[in-house]
């Protein structure tokens, strides 16, 4: 039993420190977007609309109205990045759950360094977001209408 329990806290910490491996911190976050890598913004559309995207990102939705996932977002998404799996990007959403789920699913498919934009656009009680950071941001024209 004590080896049980060793082996879940061994693997458990393991997982978290997978997980957390490719978390982007603002300052990170900002210098994705200074050196032209990709960043997905998996926000939906009203989203977009109300708070501006982050120039030149990619934008697809992740949840469908309902909020579920959407049958087509994966193939959306690596449509977009494409197959090779060392391609550098970020993922961004509101407050970084969503882009934390999306960062897991590629990270199953094989890709290494695509990072986790952690605060979000918006952020929340932990965290300040690229808005609020006076980060660049820009009023949403294309997949917005």
């Amino acid at each position: 039993m004590i080896k049980l329990f060793i082996n879940l806290i061994l693997l458990t910490s393991i997982f978290c420190h997978f997980a957390l491996a490719n978390d982007a911190d603002y300052r990170k976050s900002l210098k994705l977007f200074e050196s032209g890598s990709l960043i997905v913004d998996v926000r939906n559309k009203s989203e977009w609309q109300e708070t501006g995207v982050i120039p030149g990102s990619k934008l697809i939705q992740m949840l469908t109205p309902a909020m579920t996932l959407r049958n087509d977002f994966i193939n959306n998404l690596i449509s977009v990045i494409g197959d090779d799996k060392s391609i550098k990007a970020g993922i961004i959403c509101k407050s970084g759950g969503r882009s934390s789920a999306t960062v897991a699913m590629l990270k199953e498919k094989g890709y290494k360094n695509i990072y986790n934009m952690i605060e979000g656009v918006v952020g929340d009680e932990k965290n300040t977001g690229w808005i609020t950071r006076g980060y660049p941001i820009v009023e949403c024209q294309k997949d917005c209408d």
